[in-house]
C-alpha cells in the first residue's frame, strides 16, 4: 500500500511538474541534450558579461553563434556529429540564453563582434572556425571582418543582416509595420515563430518549448532593442562581407521563412571564397532540422580546406 502511495505521489508530482512548473523539467531535458551531444555547460565573468557558453568535443576550435531569441543549445545536435573533430564552443550571446549582463552595453553588430572577440582572447582562443546561423552568421561576418587573421573559415547558415535580399514572410512583416513574428509576447507567438522556422520541426517535449516561450516572453523589451540595433545602426551584411579574404560555405534552407534564400546567392558573389549550398525542404534552423547533412556538409567543407593547406607550397623565403 505504501509503495503504491509512493509510486501515485511520484506522478503526480510529475504531472503538476509537466503541465504548471516546467523549469525544472525543462532544465533537465536540457542536460539530457547536452549530454548526449557531449557538449558541457561553463560560465566566466568577463568585462561585466558573466557568460555562459556549451562547450565540448576535440581538435581546433569551432565558435558557434546562435541566432536571435535563440541559445547556444540550437548547436547540440549537429555537435554530436562534430564533437570528434572540432573543439566547439557555443555561447548564449549577450541578451539571451543563460548569459547575464550587469547593464545593458550597445547591441550594434560591430559592438557585439569585438566583445565575442575579447571573450575569446579571455578563454586564450585566438585562431578559429567561426559559425553561426541567422543573427549568428551576420555576427560570425563582423567578427571576420575585425579580424579576419583569427578566423580560419566561416560557416554561415543562413545568415541576417542583409538588406538587398528578397523579403521573406516574416520580414514582409516587419515592413508592413505589423508584429515583429521574432519579437515573442505569449505562447501564440512562439508556436507561430516555430511554424516559421521549420518544416519538419524536431520533437520538443511540452515543458521545454513552455519554458522557452516564457523565457523569450520576459526578454520582449530587450529583444525588440537588440533588433533595432541591429537592423537601424549596424553595418548592413553586404559591406561586412564584400572582398572578405576568409573562406566561406553559406547554407539555407531552400524553404527559408525567416530569411529569404535569395540572400545565398547574393553573399555567395561578395565573398571571394565562397560556396553555396541551398537545403532542399529545410527551414530556416538547418542544423536542428537536418543536423547530419548539415554537419556533413561542413565536414567535407573544411576537409577540403584542410587538404588545400597541405597542398601549398610554403611561401619562399624573403631575400636578406
Amino acid at each position: 500500500m505504501t509503495l503504491w502511495f509512493l509510486l501515485l505521489a511520484l506522478v503526480g508530482v510529475g504531472v503538476l511538474l509537466w503541465r504548471y512548473y516546467p523549469t525544472p523539467l525543462a532544465r533537465l531535458f536540457q542536460w539530457t541534450e547536452r549530454w548526449r551531444s557531449g557538449l558541457s555547460s561553463r560560465r566566466m565573468v568577463h568585462q561585466d558579461v558573466d557568460w555562459h557558453y556549451l562547450e565540448g568535443g576535440h581538435g581546433e576550435p569551432l565558435v558557434l553563434l546562435h541566432g536571435f531569441n535563440a541559445d547556444a543549445d540550437h548547436f547540440c545536435r549537429v555537435t554530436t556529429r562534430l564533437r570528434a573533430h572540432f573543439r566547439v564552443l557555443a555561447p548564449d550571446l549577450p541578451g539571451f540564453g543563460d548569459t547575464r549582463l550587469h547593464h545593458e552595453p550597445s547591441f550594434r553588430i560591430e559592438d557585439l563582434a569585438s566583445r565575442v572577440l575579447d571573450w575569446l582572447d579571455a578563454l586564450g582562443v585566438h585562431s578559429f572556425y567561426l559559425g553561426g546561423n541567422s543573427m549568428g552568421g551576420y555576427l560570425a561576418v563582423a567578427m571576420a571582418r575585425q579580424a579576419p587573421e583569427r578566423v580560419r573559415a566561416l560557416w554561415l547558415l543562413a545568415p541576417g543582416g542583409m538588406h538587398t535580399a528578397r523579403l521573406s514572410p516574416v520580414l514582409a512583416e516587419v515592413a508592413q509595420d505589423r508584429h515583429n513574428p521574432l519579437i515573442i509576447r505569449n505562447p501564440a507567438d512562439f508556436r507561430r515563430l516555430m511554424d516559421y522556422c521549420f518544416v519538419r520541426p524536431p520533437w520538443l517535449p511540452a515543458p521545454l518549448l513552455r519554458f522557452l516561450a516564457e523565457r523569450a516572453r520576459q526578454n520582449e523589451g530587450r529583444a525588440q532593442r537588440i533588433f533595432d540595433a541591429m537592423r537601424n545602426d549596424s553595418r548592413p551584411l553586404e559591406e561586412l562581407a564584400l572582398d572578405l579574404p576568409v573562406p566561406a560555405l553559406i547554407t539555407w534552407g531552400q524553404a527559408d521563412q525567416v530569411l529569404h534564400p535569395s540572400g545565398g546567392n547574393l553573399l555567395v558573389d561578395l565573398l571571394p571564397e565562397a560556396r553555396l549550398l541551398i537545403q532542399e525542404g529545410i527551414g530556416h534552423l538547418p542544423m536542428l532540422e537536418a543536423p547530419r547533412l548539415s554537419a556533413e556538409a561542413w565536414l567535407g567543407f573544411a576537409e577540403t580546406l584542410a587538404r588545400r593547406e597541405i597542398a601549398q607550397p610554403p611561401a619562399p623565403d624573403s631575400p636578406n
